[in-house]
């Protein structure tokens, strides 16, 4: 099982990563804010279906390259470090962005089926998630116990909290529809904060591999 240092580590880091507004967030809300607080939640339930995809490939995948490869997983820490800080900068970066995009997610009237289809599509291809699992996560596993288990206990954990963290916001995106629509600027704000935050936890991480902690 992964050490309690790591695991309080691996919930810092997923909190930071899943409450930033991603192209996740951004659809789910979009969906909301179009079609109504029942087809943001399908579009949550059905991104987070897409997600697990990986979760299940990237233990299994992963599992046999490191068992072949044992330094492989000290390469995979340090890409997962580089790509936070990557993910903080581009979040500061396109934070003027996430307005238009969520405004733009609109669309004609769709059957929950339809919207669960589409939803699952964007989990499933979603960059953020698809890096967190292969280069991130792994970070956080144990050496000495089995990797296939700890991946998936910490991989289940995150889609918990992924998912109760979306369904957040769509109910939140429901309730305060023209405080979003009306002022870009606030939601500017609160994503600029989070890109800073995800820069800070990769400075963290980053200290700890050079500590060994």
């Amino acid at each position: 099982m992964p050490t309690v240092a790591a695991m309080i580590t691996f919930l810092i880091t997923a909190l930071v990563i899943i409450l930033i507004p991603g192209p996740s967030v951004v659809f789910a809300i979009g969906r909301t804010l179009a079609l109504g607080r029942s087809s943001g939640l399908v579009t949550v339930v059905a991104n987070s279906t897409g997600t697990s995809v990986w979760v299940v490939g990237t233990a299994f995948g992963l599992y046999g390259l490191v068992s072949a490869l044992p330094w492989l997983l000290e390469v995979i820490k340090v890409g997962g470090v580089l790509y936070l800080a990557y993910l903080g900068f581009k979040t500061v970066r396109g934070a003027a962005k996430q307005h238009a995009n969520i405004t733009g997610a609109s669309g004609d009237k769709k059957s929950l089926g339809q919207i669960f289809r589409e939803g699952f599509l964007v989990g499933l291809s979603n960059p953020k998630t698809a890096v967190f699992f292969t280069a991130v996560l792994p970070q956080f596993i144990n050496p000495a116990g089995n990797f296939v288990m700890q991946f998936l206990l910490l991989g289940l954990i995150f889609e918990v909290i992924g998912t109760a963290s979306d369904a957040l916001y769509v109910v939140a995106a429901s309730a305060v529809r023209d405080w979003i629509l009306n002022e870009p600027k606030r939601l500017q704000r609160i994503v600029t904060v989070g890109g800073c935050m995800i820069l800070g936890v990769s400075v963290w991480l980053l200290v700890n591999l050079a500590t060994g902690h």
